[in-house]
């Protein structure tokens, strides 16, 4: 199991606004606008895709703040950490996943599953290097390994750093920022892939804590999985 940050994202926000919903595991994102995961499809069959578009039309269409309450300092941190997780952290994530030799071939085997094995090598090696390119391209694949490194274990520390002894990002409510940190802390902690990444975030046992706390709360039973 490899679970997707920005799907456990907009579940547990979701969650926090009350909105029921079914969950589908899908192959279709193609027909969304962006055509990127996740995606949500409406009664009357239009579409949506990317979690800050998600969360931000449900927000309006049903009025709903989850960060009600909150003073500005407060939403201007709970943007800065989405930002770092959503556009940085994630990079970090598929880097972890895609470009590591001794973890790679679970990652393969996950993704192309069902198809028979000389074709999931050759497949597999094709959207290895597309996703390799991407991260590339973005820059953080233009780092070393140990600057890469450096750079996850930066991004965690600041995540340890706001959520310092409360319960939750902000204090003993979750909010927005909570539904961001523990859909990639998941990805991270809960994948059955023995990542550097994940290495690092058990170094930070008040991370591991608000991630169980989220799951037992929000989750859906990922950690026994």
């Amino acid at each position: 199991m490899q679970p997707s940050n920005l799907c456990l994202k907009v579940d547990v926000w979701l969650q926090m606004a009350g909105l029921d919903f079914e969950r589908v595991a899908s192959n279709l994102a193609s027909r969304a606008p962006r055509r990127r995961v996740p995606f949500v499809r409406f009664d009357d069959g239009s579409w949506i895709d990317d979690s800050e578009v998600i969360i931000a039309t449900l927000s309006a269409r049903h009025g709903i703040d989850v960060d009600a309450g909150l003073s500005d300092a407060e939403r201007g941190l709970t943007r800065a950490a989405q930002r770092m997780i959503d556009e940085h952290m994630f990079f970090m994530l598929i880097d972890s996943r895609w470009t590591d030799d001794s973890v790679w071939p679970r990652v393969r085997d996950n993704f192309l599953g069902p198809w028979p094995m000389p074709l999931r090598l050759l497949v597999g090696m094709i959207f290895r290097r597309g996703v390799r390119r991407r991260i590339r391209l973005q820059g953080f694949g233009r780092y070393s390994p140990a600057e890469r490194h450096q750079k996850a274990e930066e991004n965690l520390r600041a995540l340890d750093q706001i959520l310092g002894d409360k319960r939750f990002m902000l204090g003993d409510v979750p909010r927005s920022i909570d539904a961001a940190a523990y859909g990639m802390l998941a990805a991270i902690h809960f994948a059955d892939l023995e990542t550097s990444l994940a290495t690092t975030l058990r170094r930070f046992p008040r991370l591991v804590a608000h991630t169980l706390r989220m799951e037992a709360r929000f989750g859906r039973g990922i950690a026994g999985k």
